[in-house]
């Protein structure tokens, strides 16, 4: 891929990129930073004949981008500079009138489960794609699955009547 067809791959899958990166983060400033990061690691590789996959290698980056930055914080505020205000609480998320109630329940699951689920169902991988994207096993990626749909399925219950649309059961 040489420069022109990086910049055709960022105008054919930006808005792909960006909105994963915003079911990661939940915060459009954040995923556009995350997108931008990404995108700054493929484009290191631009004529290089070892980038056969370039969408699969964004997706890739993109989820490490994702990591990096959320290790990043979380060490930032288990080791404050002297006299900085560290703010409480972790993966704080506030969801607007605008966002879904899945969204909202899915922010509510730990980061990698919620990262699962968004590669299996949102980019609509396959349990292999979702593991080699995550860097994990295809058991892990099953588990996940299982139980991040269990989990949503228990918080859906909890906040609609019985009866409600099922999450993860298949109709029959």
């Amino acid at each position: 891929m040489g420069v022109r067809g990086f910049e055709v791959f960022v105008e054919q899958h930006y808005d792909e990129l960006f909105r994963y990166a915003l079911v990661l983060t939940g915060d459009r400033g954040e995923a556009e930073d995350v997108v931008h990061d990404a995108l700054l690691r493929l484009v290191k590789h631009v004529g290089r004949a070892d980038i056969e996959h370039e969408r699969a290698y964004a997706r890739q980056a993109l989820f490490r981008v994702f990591l990096a930055r959320r290790d990043r914080r979380r060490r930032e505020r288990l080791m404050p500079i002297a006299g900085a205000d560290v703010e409480a609480g972790g993966d704080a998320f506030a969801v607007s009138a605008g966002r879904s109630e899945m969204v909202a329940l899915l922010w509510q699951l730990p980061p990698r489960m919620r990262a699962v689920l968004a590669a299996r169902f949102y980019l609509d991988l396959g349990e292999a794609e979702t593991a080699r994207l995550l860097g994990c096993g295809v058991g892990t990626v099953k588990s996940s699955t299982a139980r991040g749909l269990a989990r949503l399925r228990e918080l859906w219950e909890a906040t609609h009547e019985p009866g409600a649309a099922a999450i993860g059961r298949g109709q029959g």
